[in-house]
């Protein structure tokens, strides 16, 4: 009580000094220096004590939050336009530079040719806060972040990249945890935490399995990038820096990356720069995700509202349509326009590319390592 008293008088002053501009509040608090010279705003203060952001960063992430937290958006920036009509269509992600019409080994054996590292696609649809990295003791940091989404339950979870799902736990017997492990073509391993476990509309932890996952969500299946692997819930616990609910868990994400090595990932970095790359795409089409098999299909038709002007619906067949702000993946502030048709399997959307799609695998050891990381009584050690 007394850090939360010695907080408020903190918060009051730079409110009280800045005449009530609250955007100035994450700049006092990260880097005061940046408040008064602008060119800092976009630098990353004493990276070697372990911050990854920028000024800038940090301060739309934290405003962000504070918009989760309040109900009221915080506008610190323009809305952005509709991109390029490409990407309003309704396509999967463009990320790879391994072109996908080559028919070569770099494709259907991943394990003769090491492909060049590739970005990855935003790991869900419509809205979301990311919220920013965990802080760590200069002396104890692990290399790399994790990514800690808020989303809404059942909100639809996206493959980042082209991969095959090599671990699958649709309920932990000693956390409840649901989670994906989803490994691409070059060995990286992207593990999905928090997948949804409840009953749509509750907490009760009885989840049906196709309001869990979706119909790829089988070891040895291939996905591609922005293909529904699953549905964000609440069965992860909270990181330790976030207290928005002392009664619960918020329905989120937690997506962590491995290189081929094991090595953890930047993947808070590479799931913002998706963000930006993505901003105002339809991410979802008559690709996105097939039919659960008949008796692994929920009971009903479940439609959820979004926070914004959107909605999902997780079908009878277990596909998922969306409309409005749900159907993109959107910025910090959305964007200005939004699709008034629902987008996805049996409604609107593009064809994907040529060739998109086609079957692949990974090595036999990439299933192995997926396993064994997949309870943390046994992690995978990097190799050295």
């Amino acid at each position: 009580h007394i850090q939360d008293e010695r907080a408020l008088a903190h918060v009051e002053a730079i409110l009280d000094t800045w005449k009530n501009d609250v955007s100035m509040v994450p700049v006092i608090w990260y880097y005061p220096r940046a408040a008064t010279d602008p060119k800092l705003m976009d630098e990353v203060p004493l990276p070697q004590a372990g911050n990854r952001l920028t000024v800038r960063e940090y301060q739309h992430r934290w405003l962000d939050m504070l918009g989760l937290v309040s109900g009221t958006p915080i506008h610190y920036d323009t809305e952005a336009l509709p991109p390029d009509p490409g990407f309003i269509s309704g396509i999967p992600p463009v990320l790879t530079s391994v072109d996908r019409t080559d028919l070569s080994e770099a494709i259907f054996d991943p394990g003769t040719v090491e492909p060049e590292p590739e970005p990855i696609a935003f790991p869900l649809l419509g809205d979301t806060v990311i919220s920013p990295p965990l802080p760590c003791d200069l002396d104890d940091c692990e290399p790399g972040t994790e990514a800690f989404i808020f989303a809404s339950q059942l909100q639809p979870v996206l493959a980042v990249v082209d991969g095959v799902i090599t671990a699958v736990d649709l309920g932990d017997p000693v956390t409840g945890g649901v989670s994906i492990t989803l490994t691409a073509r070059d060995g990286r391993r992207f593990v999905y935490r928090s997948l949804n476990d409840d009953t749509p509309g509750t907490d009760d932890g009885d989840a049906a399995e196709a309001h869990r996952v979706t119909a790829l969500a089988r070891i040895g299946t291939s996905v591609y990038a922005g293909q529904i692997i699953g549905f964000a819930g609440n069965s992860d616990p909270m990181p330790g820096h976030v207290v928005v609910d002392p009664g619960g868990v918020w329905p989120h994400l937690r997506l962590i990356g491995y290189d081929a090595n094991g090595v953890r990932l930047d993947t808070d970095r590479l799931v913002l720069d998706a963000q930006r790359r993505q901003a105002c795409h339809v991410a979802i089409g008559p690709w996105s995700v097939p039919s659960q098999p008949s008796d692994q299909r929920p009971p009903r038709d479940s439609r959820q509202d979004a926070f914004q002007n959107g909605s999902w619906t997780v079908h009878r067949d277990g596909t998922v349509t969306a409309i409005g702000r749900s159907a993109l993946i959107l910025p910090p502030q959305g964007c200005i326009w939004a699709p008034n048709v629902a987008y996805g399997p049996g409604a609107a959307g593009a064809a994907p590319p040529y060739l998109w799609g086609l079957p692949f695998d990974v090595s036999g050891r990439r299933y192995v390592e997926a396993a064994d990381a997949a309870t943390e009584l046994a992690p995978v050690m990097p190799r050295r």
